[in-house]
C-alpha cells in the first residue's frame, strides 16, 4: 500500500500541542484524518474534537473512563506539546518534556498506536551548548542547556514506553515559508527583532557559523507525510544542514529587509564568545547597569544554541515533499519571509513586498 493510499483511509490521530507553533500549522494539514487535541489550554482548530487533558498528570488529565476510551479510538498519535521558554526552570522542564512525553508514549503503547514524537536537532549539540553556557545560564535567569536536556531525557523517556516511535527533530521553527506567520515568535525572531531595534552591541558569533532553522509549514507537512506513510521506528532531522544560512547572511538579509522597510539599521561587529568573557566583561561589567548585564548574558547563552560551528545533521531532503525546502536558497527566502512579516507585525511598518 502506498503513500496515497493510507491518506485515503482517514484515521483517528490523537494531537498534542495543537495550539503551539508547530500544531497550529499541523492541524490545517491533518483534515484527511479525525483529529482529537488534547488541549491544556485554548482551543485548538481545525480538529474534529477538542479534549481538556494535562500532559504532566497522571492519564493525561483525563478520568479514568476517558482515557479508556480514548484508547480505544486512537489510531496514531502526534506529541507535539513541550516547554520551550529557556527561562521556565528546570521542574517545569521536566514535568513538561521528559515526564509528559512519557506519559503521552505510554498511552500510545497502551493503545497499539503508532506515535510521532517532536524532539529538537539541537540533542546533537547538547556537550557544546552546555560548555558554552558556563554560568551564564544561572546569572541570565535562563538556560538552553536545561532545556535540551529535557529533550534529551524526553526521548530515552519515550523509548522506555516501548512502543512504535518516530523520532522527528527540527531546529528551530520560523515562520511559514510563504506568508511568514507564525503563531508565537522564537528565538531567532527575538535576535531579529533586536537587531531592527539596534539593541545589539554586537552579534556573539564567527561570521561563518551556521545558523539552522526550518518552516513551521516545512515541519509540519514533514510530519504529515511520516504519518501518512505509516509511522515506523525511525528518527528523521527536519532542519537546513549544510545548505543553512551563515551568521553574516542572516544578518545581512535583516538589514536588506529593514532599509527595504525604511529602517535605518547601524552595522554590527561580530565578536566571538569567547572575546566577550575575557574582554569585554571584564573591562565594562563593573560599569553598566543590572538590565545591561542581564541582557547581554542573555544573548551570550542564546548564542550557543543560534550559531553552530558545524552544520546540524538533516535527513529533511529523504522525506517525500520536503526536498524542494532544502537548500541555501529555500533558506534564504523562507528567512526573507519571516524578517518582512516581523517588520510587518511587530515594528509597526510596513516591508516591501
Amino acid at each position: 500500500m502506498n503513500s496515497s493510499d493510507k491518506t485515503a483511509q482517514p484515521r483517528t490521530v490523537l494531537v498534542t500541542g495543537g495550539s503551539g507553533v508547530l500544531g497550529s500549522a499541523l492541524l490545517p494539514l491533518l483534515r484527511h484524518h479525525r483529529v482529537i487535541a488534547l488541549a491544556h489550554r485554548g482551543r485548538p482548530s481545525p480538529c474534529d474534537e477538542v479534549l481538556a487533558g494535562d500532559v504532566t498528570r497522571p492519564r493525561l488529565g483525563l478520568d479514568a473512563t476517558a482515557y479508556r476510551r480514548l484508547c480505544a479510538r486512537t489510531d496514531a498519535v502526534v506529541h507535539a506539546a513541550g516547554t520551550v521558554a529557556f527561562g521556565s526552570g528546570r521542574t517545569t522542564m521536566r514535568a513538561t518534556n521528559v515526564e509528559g512525553a512519557g506519559r503521552v508514549a505510554r498511552f500510545a503503547a497502551e493503545a497499539g498506536a503508532p506515535m510521532i514524537h517532536v524532539s529538537t536537532a539541537y540533542v546533537a549539540r547538547h556537550r557544546e551548548i552546555a560548555a558554552a553556557g558556563g554560568n551564564r545560564a544561572e546569572r541570565a535567569g535562563n538556560s538552553p542547556a536545561d532545556y535540551v536536556a529535557s529533550k534529551i531525557a524526553g526521548e530515552e523517556a519515550v523509548a522506555a514506553a516501548g512502543g512504535r516511535v518516530t523520532v522527528v527533530r527540527p531546529s528551530i521553527i520560523i515562520g511559514d515559508s510563504v506568508t511568514g506567520e507564525i503563531a508565537a515568535p522564537q528565538g531567532l525572531h527575538t535576535f531579529a527583532q533586536q537587531v531592527l531595534r539596534d539593541r545589539l552591541p554586537f552579534v556573539p558569533s564567527d561570521p561563518a557559523s551556521y545558523v539552522d532553522f526550518v518552516p513551521q509549514d516545512v515541519v509540519a507537512r514533514a510530519v504529515v507525510s511520516l504519518l501518512d506513510d505509516g509511522p515506523r521506528p525511525a528518527e528523521h532531522w527536519l532542519s537546513g544542514g549544510a545548505g543553512a544560512l551563515t551568521c553574516d547572511r542572516l544578518v545581512r538579509v535583516i538589514v536588506e529587509e529593514a532599509a527595504d522597510a525604511g529602517i535605518a539599521v547601524r552595522p554590527l561587529r561580530v565578536l566571538a564568545p569567547d572575546v566577550v568573557d575575557r574582554l569585554v566583561r571584564p573591562a565594562f561589567f563593573d560599569v553598566v547597569p543590572a538590565w545591561a548585564r542581564t541582557r547581554l548574558d542573555r544573548l551570550l547563552d542564546m548564542s550557543s544554541v543560534l550559531f553552530n560551528e558545524k552544520p546540524l545533521p538533516s535527513s529533511l531532503a529523504d522525506i517525500p515533499g520536503c526536498a524542494s525546502a532544502t537548500g541555501a536558497r529555500a533558506a534564504e527566502n523562507a528567512w526573507r519571509v519571516s524578517v518582512r512579516r516581523l517588520i510587518t507585525d511587530r515594528l509597526g511598518a510596513r516591508a516591501s513586498a
